[in-house]
């Protein structure tokens, strides 16, 4: 079968061969959602990539590693879980639970960390690094998205490559529907994947979704790290934070923040087809 015909939403078959082939290390990025679903099986079955990765960010569900993990054996590739450094316990029980403002200092000890560590045992060492990372990032999950998500995306350590940056929702669930890939889920008892709760763009209903979902150890866990804290204090609780004007703004200086959180952001959902399901 050719890739036109599966995956007719994919811009030409031309870009299809361009991405296909690039030189070097190619990992797919599996936060267990559906766009990175899809990307994932595009990544192995029709791009270059033979090794999958699961980012480990501590605060996630286990229901949700154990999907990745069926990915990885469903699709035939070989799976690397990369658990961050930090303790998400001390962070919180040092600073507070984060708010939106702490989004990017959060992002950088649950995530980007691991993408170096990815790349240490890559041998992606300083510019020009060959190891290129397959997200499933989309142009129309949010504004933000809209204005800075490429389709590849050349960084100091590594490359950013986005296979379904110009599909829509709907060609995401109709190619995850036809070639009957594995589901999770948390997409429907959730809304989301449970990859990260560190809430800093969260709201304290997220935890009775969660525990609707079968995440009650994840719950439990948050529950008593908020009783190790002072409740009244404005950071005590898990997910406390609206965000003001000025942290709108503060938020935009790092575009790239955001690329692997795609649950998380000041303007999702949006009036746009993309969604809160990645």
């Amino acid at each position: 079968m050719q890739t036109s015909e599966v995956a007719p939403m994919a811009t030409d078959e031309s870009e299809q061969r361009d991405l296909h082939e690039l030189d070097g290390t190619h990992v797919a990025l599996c936060s267990g959602g559906r766009e990175s679903t899809v990307a994932t099986h595009v990544a192995v079955r029709w791009g270059p990539c033979d090794i999958i990765a699961y980012l480990d960010t501590g605060t996630g569900a286990e229901a949700n590693k154990r999907f990745v993990e069926r990915v990885a054996d469903a699709f035939g590739a070989t799976l690397l879980t990369i658990r961050t450094p930090e303790d998400y316990s001390e962070l919180v029980e040092e600073h507070g639970f984060p708010g939106p403002s702490q989004h990017a200092k959060m992002y950088t000890a649950l995530k980007e960390r691991q993408i170096g560590r990815l790349a240490t045992l890559t041998n992606g060492h300083g510019n020009g690094s060959d190891l290129h990372l397959w997200t499933g990032v989309r142009l129309r999950e949010s504004r933000n998205r809209m204005a800075h998500v490429e389709r590849v995306q050349q960084r100091d350590r590594w490359t950013w490559v986005a296979p379904i940056h110009d599909w829509t929702e709907q060609e995401v669930r109709r190619y995850h529907e036809r070639l009957r890939l594995p589901t999770n889920h948390l997409w429907s008892t959730l809304g989301r994947s449970g990859d990260c709760f560190c809430g800093a763009f969260g709201s304290p209903e997220e935890l009775i979704d969660a525990e609707a979902a079968g995440c009650e150890r994840l719950v439990e866990q948050l529950s008593d790290l908020e009783d190790s804290l002072d409740r009244d204090h404005e950071r005590g609780r898990w997910a406390w934070g609206g965000m003001s004007p000025v942290e709108q703004r503060a938020e935009r200086v790092d575009d790239e923040q955001m690329l692997l959180c795609s649950d998380c952001g000041p303007d999702l959902p949006t009036a746009t087809d993309g969604g809160r399901d990645d």
